[in-house]
């Protein structure tokens, strides 16, 4: 299985990398980025984002992982590129190469009717990656995503330690908003693009663990 990922330098997909290159049944990573991975292997060949080729090649699954926040984009118009324009191209050039199997990171709450900017766009991108296609699309919904970020984000370090001090209290549909670990949200793409159940599945982020 070959295998394309979007966002392998970010901390879910650092992982998601880790697993891909380790897994038996997956015979080549293809990375495209905007900065190159440092990682190597034989299974890893890389493409820049800014330069591609007229021509991608065919893959059999893709992830993405990509995602940043507007202060890091300096502007909305910028982040609605990073976080919808960009992964909904690169699916439908993939797709168009023979690619069928799509599994994304998307976010808790994402929808076109919300009021916030950032799970508008989210969800904006959802329904974009809806409409290319894929006889299997897995769309992930984590909540605050728990892990060693590189980069500091102070609002997103409160929102973990807050939510981490509710999680005796977060039942019934509130489990949903519990943080959930990125090597969790790793393993549950890995899984989804195994499997390439047909359909469009959306999993909130208390069902990530039980993608099978």
């Amino acid at each position: 299985m070959i295998v394309a990922l979007l966002g392998a330098t970010g901390l879910t997909g650092q992982l998601t990398l880790e697993r891909l290159l380790q897994h038996d049944a997956v015979t080549s990573v293809i990375v495209f980025g905007r900065r190159p991975s440092p990682v190597t292997h034989h299974k890893l060949q890389q493409f820049s984002l800014q330069a591609l080729p007229d021509t991608l090649p065919s893959v059999d699954a893709f992830i993405c992982c990509i995602g940043t926040t507007i202060k890091k984009a300096g502007s909305k118009t910028t982040f609605i590129e990073v976080d919808r324009t960009l992964p909904v191209q690169l699916a439908t050039q993939l797709h168009a190469r023979g690619c069928n199997c799509m599994a994304v990171v998307s976010s808790m709450s994402a929808s076109p009717s919300s009021p916030f900017f950032y799970t508008r766009v989210k969800g904006d991108m959802e329904e974009d990656l809806k409409q290319i296609g894929f006889t299997s699309l897995h769309i992930l919904r984590p909540s605050i995503i728990d892990g060693p970020r590189q980069e500091n984000r102070s609002m997103e370090k409160f929102g973990l330690a807050f939510t981490k001090l509710m999680h005796p209290l977060m039942l019934g549909s509130l489990k949903h908003y519990k943080a959930i670990k990125a090597s969790t949200i790793a393993d549950g793409l890995l899984k989804a693009v195994l499997q390439q159940r047909p359909g469009q599945f959306t999993y909130l982020s208390a069902d990530i663990p039980k993608i099978s």
